[in-house]
């Protein structure tokens, strides 16, 4: 396959929060070593590796806080991008800063409801729903607050707080995990709404020409169309990081014997760090909607929220097609061939 020139670099914001983490723990690991594989002075068993925490507790403590400080913040900036890239805007709107006259112009000399999607200033393609846009603002409090606990787990360290240390460790693996979960049920949404109105949608076997994009009046179990689409694909990858951090945390937790504990966190730490690099490629892949194969050939996303506000900037400019857009509701939409 082909590389595609990136539309634009925000799929370089995950790498730049995950690579100074990764550097972090190769850093520790190889101090260790050179040390002799110490086992310290607040340490009670003998253990082979030591947790991360145990080397984070030494001289190692400026580092193992500044590193953990950056990728807390970089994780929480490449949610908060996400929003951007899908919204075209920040959470909170500066005043006087919607669309200019010459903006509206331009927007009303355009007649296709897809070619003013393609001509927005948008990133990577919108969410379809309102739930979508509020699984990344709940994303990014999670993520915060996890981010959060995990900064306090290395500024008290285990060798004079370890029992608060250990409380920050369980809150972090616990609300990072509810971040990725949401980000996870955001692609799976937006997968299903893609899914129904893709191009290749009608050649699929389970397509359902009766309700090919009213989705919402479905059961969550009932999917129609192209349904391994990018998103489906992306969740699906989200979700098998789940179980298996799901697992290898229990596994941290549960197990006693503090040597194979340690592996599992360990494998725990450099896991963490594939999350960055799923979220990088969904940046770069939805950068290149523009430039889809099948995205331009979708005649229109009328009757989903965030497209009908795009397309018709702010409903303003988008009301005479109203009629038009509830007779596409009544019946099944049509689709431009592959």
């Amino acid at each position: 396959m082909r590389f595609r020139k990136p539309e634009n670099y925000f799929f370089i914001v995950p790498w730049v929060a995950f690579i100074p983490w990764y550097g972090m723990l190769i850093a520790m690991l190889v101090c260790w070593a050179a040390q002799g594989h110490p086992i310290y002075w607040f340490m009670h068993t003998e253990q082979f590796p030591v947790y991360i925490s145990d080397i984070g507790a030494t001289n190692l403590r400026p580092l193992f806080i500044s590193c953990a400080g950056w990728q807390g913040l970089g994780y929480v900036i490449s949610v908060a991008c996400e929003y951007f890239q899908r919204a075209g805007r920040w959470p909170f709107r500066i005043p006087g800063s919607g669309s200019s006259k010459a903006a509206e112009q331009h927007y009303n000399e355009i007649s296709s409801y897809t070619e003013r999607i393609l001509n927005s200033k948008l990133y990577m393609p919108p969410y379809f729903i309102k739930h979508e846009r509020n699984l990344i603002f709940a994303s990014f409090i999670l993520g915060c607050i996890g981010e959060i606990a995990l900064l306090m787990c290395s500024i008290f360290s285990t060798a004079k707080y370890h029992h608060v240390h250990i409380a920050m460790v369980c809150i972090f693996c616990i609300f990072m995990l509810l971040s990725i979960v949401c980000l996870t049920a955001e692609y799976f949404s937006m997968g299903r709404h893609y899914a129904a109105i893709h191009p290749l949608a009608a050649s699929k076997p389970n397509y359902d020409p009766q309700h090919p994009t009213a989705i919402d009046s479905l059961p969550n179990s009932k999917w129609t169309g192209y349904v391994w689409n990018k998103f489906t694909i992306s969740a699906t990858l989200k979700t098998i990081w789940c179980i298996l951090a799901i697992i290898w945390a229990i596994c941290f937790g549960a197990i006693h014997d503090n040597s194979r504990s340690a592996c599992f966190e360990w494998l725990l730490a450099f896991w963490f760090g594939v999350i960055f690099m799923i979220i990088s490629a969904d940046f770069y892949i939805g950068g290149l909607y523009k430039k889809s194969k099948y995205f331009h050939q979708i005649e229109s996303f009328a009757g989903y929220y965030k497209y009908d506000r795009i397309a018709g900037v702010n409903n303003e400019l988008w009301s005479s097609s109203t009629s038009t857009r509830a007779e596409e509701k009544d019946r099944p939409e049509t689709l431009a061939s592959s």
